[in-house]
């Protein structure tokens, strides 16, 4: 019997030992209760071959079992999350969020994601969700260089090292999403107009006991809620992003499962809510559709040339992280995507990141560079833009601040990096193994303004700090230009000169105004 149990699980895949069960009494004529008695018994007897999910529970005491040279492949997965899926299990809608971004996510994202409510009676929490699946061993919380600390499904040693860039690369691409959808509810007055609040900021926006992508108030007559003396209570809006997938029905359960125990929630008023992919399958956008949810498109909301702005926004940044900078790709995503308001500012910001990135590779010589190391000390936490390592003498953390050369940097950003990311990043550097022996350089690279107020702030920091302790410096516009031209490298020389120090024909004082 347990030759049969095999060979069924070598062509059909991972399965609840229910569903082996009822193949041996179709096929085989087993007797149900022979089936089950003998199928029972490969889960308690141990097998070499056959494993056994351990951890979580099937109704009627089902279990899922698979071949041991299945773990972790395709379809173990998918066997996995469509037998949670089906039982209804909120570790399937877990399991499915992941698995629609690749198997990997922030932690904070996570809580968004999966589908469970932060604290409610009779639910699982995220952090539940998790504890649950990592000690069936599904998976793991591992920090990732440029991402900190994710949420993965359980695989080999190193596997996600190589995917963090194209995650990063997504995160970025839906944060100027985020920033489209935040200015289309604006100017159609969806909401309070100043009180729309996204992921990038330091609260995970809250509805109800759901956290979410995108959150706002309000105020619209069929989302208001009256009481009994006719009071009327705002409603909501709520919107969760995700880039770079095709959505499926497991793919969009997760949000539903948010939407509709929302709904059940007496004290919240009425919520709009919409989910935002680049496209979705057949049935998982009528599934979306007929449970009261808006599936949206970046082209059904903002038309066919944002679209294809972010699209290519992901293949500029991958070229640029190959060190293939193209000036005209820079020309045309802020034709494209300068017309979202702010997005000037947000692109702006990102490409100098990889831009500074690629000047330190081809004028510094370094054995390493990186992007947006994120640094965790008992002081708190960092963040370095570009880290550039000479394993024979030197680290250079650089702060990068791509701004237009009429915006002014603001003085609280200075002031951050001075006095909360220089010295969190410096006691990390001199706790890391390989690196407390090496000199300590800061850099701020600004293609903007600073004002009189952090030129001073500055000036007082370099003449007061021990520079064989660590060193800061200040680089703006021209000081940047002459470091380009050690690269020698004219692609680089003309994008930092075209969009971040050659004048501009109208100058305005808003850096969406350029544009």
């Amino acid at each position: 019997m347990a030759n049969l149990v095999e060979s069924y699980l070598a062509s059909n895949g991972p399965c609840l030992t229910s569903e082996v069960s009822d193949f041996l009494i179709k096929v085989h004529r087993v007797a149900p209760a022979a089936a089950r008695k003998r199928v029972s018994r490969i889960t308690y007897i141990p097998n070499p071959s056959v494993r056994k999910l351990a951890g979580i529970t099937f109704p009627r005491k089902a279990r899922f079992i698979y071949l041991e040279k299945d773990f972790g492949s395709p379809r173990y997965w998918v066997a996995l999350e469509h037998s949670l899926l089906t039982t209804k299990s909120v570790l399937g809608l877990a399991l499915a969020a992941l698995r629609e971004r690749g198997g990997l996510m922030p932690a904070e994202h996570f809580k968004i994601a999966c589908g469970s409510p932060l604290k409610q009676a009779r639910h699982l929490s995220p952090d539940t969700v998790f504890e649950r699946l990592r000690s069936a061993n599904l998976v793991e919380m591992i920090s990732v260089g440029g991402l900190g600390d994710c949420v993965v499904r359980v695989q080999a040693e190193n596997y996600y090292e190589d995917m963090s860039f194209n995650v990063r690369v997504r995160l970025i691409t839906e944060s100027l999403l985020l920033t489209a959808v935040t200015n289309w509810i604006k100017r159609l007055g969806l909401a309070s107009y100043d009180r729309v609040i996204t992921r990038d900021g330091p609260k995970l926006p809250q509805v109800g006991t759901f956290v979410w992508d995108l959150t706002a108030p309000s105020y619209l007559a069929p989302l208001l809620k009256y009481s009994k003396d006719g009071e009327g209570k705002n409603g909501f809006l709520a919107c969760d992003v995700l880039l770079g997938s095709r959505i499926d029905e497991g793919g969009i359960m997760p949000f539903i499962h948010k939407c509709q125990t929302l709904r059940r929630l007496r004290n919240i008023g009425p919520c709009l809510q919409i989910f935002v992919a680049d496209r979705y399958t057949r049935n998982a956008f009528l599934l979306a559709k007929r449970s009261g949810i808006i599936p949206a498109t970046p082209t059904t909301l903002f038309g066919q040339e944002v679209a294809e702005g972010l699209v290519e926004l992901t293949g500029v940044l991958r070229k640029a992280a190959a060190s293939v900078i193209v000036p005209e790709d820079f020309d045309s995503l802020f034709k494209k995507l300068g017309k979202i308001e702010g997005a000037a500012t947000q692109l702006r910001g990102t490409l100098f990141e990889f831009l500074a990135a690629d000047i330190a590779r081809k004028s510094m010589a370094p054995s390493a560079v990186r992007m947006n190391r994120k640094f965790k000390t008992d002081k708190g936490n960092a963040e370095a833009d570009v880290v550039v390592v000479r394993d024979e003498d030197s680290v250079l953390m650089i702060e990068c601040k791509g701004y237009s050369p009429y915006g002014e940097i603001p003085d609280a950003l200075f002031k951050r990096w001075l006095q909360h990311n220089v010295p969190i990043c410096y006691k990390a550097a001199r706790e890391h193994s390989d690196w407390k022996n090496l000199t300590i350089r800061f850099e701020f690279w600004a293609t903007g303004r600073l004002s009189a107020e952090s030129l001073a702030l500055y000036e007082q920091a370099k003449a007061t700090i021990n520079s064989n302790r660590y060193t800061i410096d200040l680089k703006r516009g021209p000081d940047v230009l002459e470091q380009c031209k050690l690269t020698k490298d004219t692609s680089i020389i003309e994008a930092f000169e075209k969009h971040f120090l050659k004048a501009e024909p109208a100058p305005a004082d808003k850096e969406e105004d350029l544009f």
